[in-house]
């Protein structure tokens, strides 16, 4: 059994989302992942981030305790296309080393507040997750990688995709982030 999971890097709920995907793996279930930018209004360079208070930041920050995810927020949101773009180049390589890659970044991003704009950086992330760093540098340059980009997010249209993360569950969409215990529940399901 399998599902289909969109997610961006510059979303909190996809960062805490990694966990709900664990869950899903730990019982059998394959997680088939694909970027979408959720803000492609973000211009490179990124923009200034608001202050990150009350119940959603709240909540989020407890899920991701919970989840062993040190979340630490940046000043800026990152315009993803770039890094999104990169995985999805490696995902179509390898879906291991882009799923350790996705890992990476989500970390560089909400842990270490990193560039991850970098194209310098990404290279390193996805060489340190198994990857070519100089076939995915060749794929930005030549728009290979934003291409895969652009299918995964004609793909997410035709699914009727809106918003990160989104679960495609037996052809129905399940968007935002459910309790741990609930991703237990289906796995138990889809597992059966």
């Amino acid at each position: 059994m399998s599902v289909e999971h969109w997610f961006d890097f510059v979303c909190p709920f996809c960062y805490v989302a990694q966990d709900r995907n664990r869950v899903l793996r730990e019982h059998g279930i394959e997680v088939v992942e694909h970027g979408m930018r959720i803000h492609p209004e973000i211009p490179p360079g990124g923009t200034p981030a608001g202050p990150r208070v009350g119940p959603t930041y709240d909540f989020l920050a407890q899920q991701a305790e919970e989840a062993g995810l040190p979340l630490h927020w940046s000043d800026r949101m990152p315009h993803t296309r770039t890094a999104l773009a990169a995985f999805e180049w490696l995902n179509s390589v390898d879906s291991e080393v882009a799923e350790r890659f996705a890992t990476s970044v989500f970390a560089a991003y909400f842990a270490e507040q990193l560039d991850i704009e970098s194209v310098d950086l990404l290279s390193t992330l996805a060489e340190a997750a198994g990857g070519d760093a100089a076939r995915l540098r060749a794929a930005l340059t030549d728009g290979t990688a934003y291409d895969a980009l652009t299918r995964s997010e004609q793909r997410a249209a035709e699914y009727g995709v809106m918003g990160t993360p989104t679960w495609i569950v037996g052809g129905q969409a399940v968007s935002g982030l459910r309790p741990r215990e609930w991703f237990k529940d289906l796995a138990g399901v889809l597992a059966a």
